[in-house]
C-alpha cells in the first residue's frame, strides 16, 4: 500500500524517500522549464562530481553553485546583491577618478601658498590646477600614478563585466529560490541559513541535486568551506610559515586580507579537479615552492600601486569620520589574524561575524582591566591644558566679538583652527584615561568572552590577569589604526613572506594535505577535521569518545568545538556514531555534575555529592579550578568551575557577566552554554597542569589509562534534562541535544524538519551514515580512554 508521502509527492524514481514535500514548495511545471535550459544553475567550464551528470538541475559545479546560494542567502537576495555591486563600483570609479585628480592635477604649491592668502577670492579649479599636469612632475613619479590609474581603470572594466556575467546567474538563483524554496526576495532578508539548508534537502525527495547520495546539511557546507577548513586546519596546526625573522616583527604572524589572497592563489587555486580530488600534481613541492615565488615576484611589482589606492581609500573613507568623532582612532576590533584563528570548522562566515560581534563588549571590558597608570596621568594632564585652552578660545569670541574667530592666535592660525586641533586632541586624550572605580575580575570578563569565541589556549586558562595573557590578547584585539598600519606594511612584506617562510613551509603543507585528507562519498575530498572524525582525530579532554595521537588531534579541541557549534546550529543534522557518543558522553557530564541544579540553577546543594563520584569534588568550589596558584590573584578565579561557576547552574558567572543575551536565538544561547559545558568537561578533567597539547594526565604513562574506579553510576538526571544517557547508542531519529531546553521553542529558533513538514522525521539511510573512505594508512586504532566498568563510553 502506497503510503501518504507517495501519495502526496510521487517521486518518479526516487521511492526510496520517505519525507513529504514542504507545504511551501509545490512543484509545478517550472522544474521541467528549468530542465529545458542548458548549462543552466552552474558557471561553465567545470565538470560534475562522479556521477552526477543526471542532474535535474544541470548543476555542472555543485561546490560553486552552493557558493552562489550562500552569498545569494548572506546578501540578502537579487536587489540588494545587484545594489551593492552597482554602489560598489561606482565606489571604485569614483575613487579612481578623484585619485587621479589629486595626484596629477592639483597644484599643491600654488594650494598652499597663494591660494592660501587670497582666501575667498582664489577659485581652486581655476588657481591650484595643471592645464598639462605631465610636464610639472618628475618621469617617475608621472610613470608611478599613469600605472596606477591604468592598472585599477582595468579593474573597474573587470568588474562592471563581472556583473554584465554574473546577471543571468543571478537571475536563475533568484528564480530557484521562488520555484523550488518557495523564498521571495523579501523571505530572504529574514530567514535563517540552517532553514534554507533545511529546505535545500527536503528538496532532494523530488529534484536531485547528487545522483550519488543525498546530501545533507555537512555535506552541503563542506562543499561550501572546502577550501577555507584546509586554511583553517593549517593554521591550526601550524604548518604555514607567516613570520619573518627581521628585527621588530620576529613573533608576529603576517595574516592579513593581502597575504590571505596570496595563500588562496599560491595554495588553493587548482588544488581540486573537476571531480573535487586533490590533483596529484599538487603533492609537488618544488611546483609549490615554484608559484610562491612567481606571485611573490607578482606582488613585488604591484605592491605600490595597491599601497597607494588602500591609503587613498582610507583617506576618503576615514576622514569624514575622524573629523566629527576624534574618539575612533582609539577604538579596538579583531584582526585578521584573530578572524581566522577563532573561525571553526564548517563555520561559514557570517555565523563568524556575529560571534566575534557578541563577543566584542566582553573584550573591550577585559582590556580596559589594564590601563596604565602613567598614561592615564598623562593624559589627564593633557585634556587638562588642552580643555581650558579651548574654553578660552571658544569664550572669546561669545563674550567679545564673533569676528575673532578669525583672529591669528600662533604660526598664522586662527581661533576657529585652534579650536578644531584642540577638540581632537581632547577626545583622544580622554579615550587613554582609565576608568575610575573598575572592579579588577579579568577572569569573568575573558570568561564572556571565551563564550563566544570559543577560544582558550592553556596559558590563559584562570591567569587572564597575567601580563602575557592581555598582550597576545590584545594582539588579536587591536586597535584600528594599528591594523591599518599592518595592512599596509603587509602590502611590501608579502613578497618576501611568499619567498622564504612560506616556501620553507612547503614540505609541511603538502604532508598535511596527505594526512588529514578524506573522501567522503558524495562530496569528494574534504579536511579531514572538518569531517569531525573523532576516531581518527579525537581529543578525548574535550569530550570526544577516544583519543587520538598527539600529532594527529586539533589543536585545543578545535574540532570538538566545531562540532557542538555545528550541531546546534543545524538541530535536523544527525551526526554519525562517534558524533552521538560525544554527544551522550557530554550529557552525562552534564547530568552528573548539574544533579542538584534546578531548572533555573537555584539548586546546588548536591553539587559536590555529584563531583564526588568523580572522584574530583575538590576541583569544585576551590577558586582555582583544579590548577594555577595555591593563592590566586584577585579576579583570577576559576573562569567555569568555581562557586560561581556552580551556583550559576549550566552557564555559571558567565551568563551574568555583562551582556544580555535573554532574547538570544536558541540555537545561539545552545551554541554558547555546550562551549561553557566544554571548558568546564576539560577544567574537570584536566585542571592538573597537562600542557595544551599533552596527554590527558599528568604523571601518567603515555599509553595509561586514567582510572575510573571513582565512577560507579551515572547521576540520574534531572527532570528538566529532556535526555536519557543510557548504556546503548540513542537513535538517531530521537538524537537529543545538550542544551536543557526543549529543541524548537524559544524565539528564533532556527527550523526543525518537524516544523518544516508536519510530520516525524524519519532515520537517516544507511548511506548517509559514516560513509567516509578514510586513508587508513595515516592513522592508528587508538585505545578508548573512557571504557567505564558497564562497557559503554561517556560518562
Amino acid at each position: 500500500m502506497a503510503s501518504l508521502s507517495e501519495l502526496l509527492n510521487p517521486t518518479g524514481g526516487m521511492e526510496e524517500h520517505d519525507y513529504a514535500q514542504l507545504p511551501s514548495m509545490i512543484e509545478e511545471e517550472y522544474e521541467e522549464e528549468y530542465d529545458d535550459q542548458p548549462g543552466a544553475m552552474g558557471p561553465d567550464g567545470h565538470g560534475f562530481l562522479k556521477g552526477e551528470v543526471g542532474s535535474s538541475l544541470r548543476i555542472r559545479n555543485l561546490d560553486a553553485w552552493f557558493q552562489a546560494l550562500y552569498q545569494y542567502y548572506k546578501e540578502k537576495g537579487f536587489y540588494c546583491i545587484v545594489t551593492s555591486r552597482v554602489v560598489n563600483l561606482l565606489t571604485l570609479g569614483f575613487t579612481i577618478f578623484l585619485s587621479g585628480f589629486i595626484l596629477l592635477y592639483l597644484d599643491f604649491a600654488n594650494l598652499s601658498g597663494q591660494c592660501a592668502e587670497d582666501g575667498e577670492e582664489c577659485h581652486i579649479l581655476r588657481d591650484a590646477t595643471f592645464r598639462n599636469p605631465l610636464r610639472h612632475r618628475s618621469f617617475l613619479y608621472n610613470l608611478v600614478v599613469v600605472c596606477y590609474l591604468m592598472l585599477f581603470s582595468l579593474f573597474f572594466l573587470w568588474s562592471l563585466a563581472r556583473l554584465a556575467h554574473d546577471f543571468k546567474p543571478l537571475l536563475e538563483m533568484r528564480a530557484f529560490c521562488n520555484r523550488k524554496l518557495q523564498l521571495s526576495d523579501r523571505d530572504i532578508q529574514t530567514i535563517t541559513w540552517p532553514e534554507v539548508v533545511a529546505r535545500v534537502v527536503h528538496l532532494q525527495a523530488t529534484t536531485r541535486l547528487c545522483i550519488v547520495k543525498d546530501l545533507n546539511e555537512h555535506d552541503i557546507v563542506a562543499r561550501i568551506l572546502r577550501k577555507e577548513n584546509y586554511l583553517l586546519g593549517m593554521l591550526n596546526r601550524e604548518v604555514i610559515g607567516l613570520k619573518l625573522n627581521i628585527p621588530f616583527f620576529r613573533n608576529r604572524v603576517w595574516l592579513t586580507k593581502a597575504v590571505e589572497w596570496n595563500l588562496d592563489w599560491a595554495i588553493f587555486n587548482g588544488m581540486f579537479d573537476d571531480d573535487f580530488s586533490i590533483r596529484p600534481s599538487f603533492y609537488d613541492v618544488t611546483a609549490l615552492r615554484l608559484r610562491m615565488r612567481y606571485l611573490a615576484v607578482v606582488n613585488l611589482v604591484l605592491s605600490p600601486f595597491i599601497a597607494i589606492f588602500l591609503a587613498m581609500y582610507f583617506v576618503m573613507n576615514n576622514a569624514e569620520r575622524f573629523y566629527r568623532h576624534p574618539g575612533v582612532v582609539g577604538q579596538r576590533e579583531w584582526s585578521m589574524h584573530a578572524w581566522w584563528k577563532l573561525r571553526e570548522f564548517n563555520e561559514l562566515s557570517h555565523f563568524t561575524e556575529q560571534r566575534l560581534a557578541a563577543a566584542y563588549k566582553g573584550a573591550n571590558n577585559y582590556v580596559s582591566q589594564f590601563p596604565s597608570p602613567v598614561v592615564s596621568m598623562v593624559a589627564k594632564f593633557v585634556s587638562y591644558i588642552v580643555g581650558a585652552l579651548a574654553a578660552v578660545a571658544l569664550a572669546l569670541p561669545l563674550l567679545l566679538d564673533d569676528k575673532l574667530l578669525h583672529a591669528n592666535v600662533m604660526w598664522d592660525k586662527d581661533i576657529l583652527w585652534v579650536t578644531m586641533v584642540s577638540a581632537t586632541v581632547l577626545a583622544v586624550s580622554r579615550g587613554m584615561v582609565g576608568e575610575e572605580n573598575r572592579v579588577f575580575r579579568p577572569n569573568r570578563y575573558m570568561a564572556e568572552v571565551v563564550r563566544h569565541t570559543h577560544y582558550l589556549p592553556k596559558n590563559w586558562r584562570n591567569l587572564a590577569h597575567k601580563a602575557e595573557v592581555q598582550a597576545e590578547f590584545e594582539d588579536m584585539f587591536a586597535f584600528k589604526a594599528g591594523l591599518f598600519l599592518q595592512e599596509m606594511l603587509s602590502i611590501f612584506a608579502v613578497p618576501f613572506i611568499l619567498w622564504y617562510p612560506m616556501c620553507e613551509s612547503a614540505p609541511d603543507i603538502v604532508q598535511f594535505v596527505r594526512q588529514f585528507t578524506v573522501h567522503r562519498k558524495g562530496v569528494g575530498h574534504i579536511c579531514s577535521l572538518s569531517a569531525f572524525d573523532f576516531r581518527r582525530h579525537g581529543d578525548a579532554r574535550y569530550g570526544a569518545p577516544t583519543n587520538a595521537r598527539k600529532d594527529a588531534r586539533s589543536k585545543q579541541g578545535k574540532m570538538e568545538k566545531s562540532f557542538v557549534s555545528f550541531h546546534a546550529h543545524y538541530p535536523t543534522w544527525e551526526p554519525d556514531v562517534g558524533g552521538r557518543e560525544m554527544l551522550t558522553s557530554l550529557a552525562g557530564f552534564k547530568s552528573a555534575l548539574y544533579a542538584g541544579v534546578g531548572p533555573e540553577g537555584a539548586g546546588v546543594h548536591n553539587v559536590n555529592e555529584s563531583a564526588s563520584r568523580f572522584g574530583v569534588a575538590s576541583r569544585l568550589g576551590n577558586g582555582t579550578g583544579g590548577g594555577g596558584s595555591k593563592f590566586a590573584a584577585p579576579g583570577s578565579a576559576s573562569m567555569f568551575l568555581g562557586d560561581a561557576a556552580a551556583a550559576g547552574g549550566m552557564a555559571g558567572s558567565v551568563a551574568r557577566a555583562g551582556d544580555d543575551d535573554g532574547d538570544a536565538p536558541r540555537d545561539e544561547r545552545e551554541e554558547e552554554e555546550n562551549q561553557v559545558l566544554l571548558q568546564q568537561f576539560y577544567e574537570f578533567h584536566n585542571g592538573d597542569g597537562t600542557d595544551e597539547g599533552g596527554d590527558k594526565f599528568a604523571g601518567a604513562p603515555r599509553d595509561a589509562t586514567p582510572p575510573r574506579s571513582a565512577v560507579k553510576r551515572r547521576p540520574d538526571p534531572p527532570a528538566s534534562f529532556e535526555m536519557t544517557v543510557s548504556a546503548s547508542l540513542t537513535p538517531p531519529s530521537s538524537m537529543p541535544r545538550l542544551s536543557s531546553s526543549l529543541p524548537g521553542t524559544g524565539p528564533g529558533t532556527p527550523p526543525t524538519i518537524n516544523g518544516i513538514l508536519g510530520a516525524p522525521t524519519s532515520a537517516p539511510s544507511a548511506d548517509t551514515t559514516d560513509s567516509d573512505e578514510l586513508d587508513a594508512a595515516n592513522f592508528d586504532d587508538p585505545p578508548d580512554l573512557f571504557q567505564l566498568e558497564n562497557g559503554t563510553r561517556g560518562f
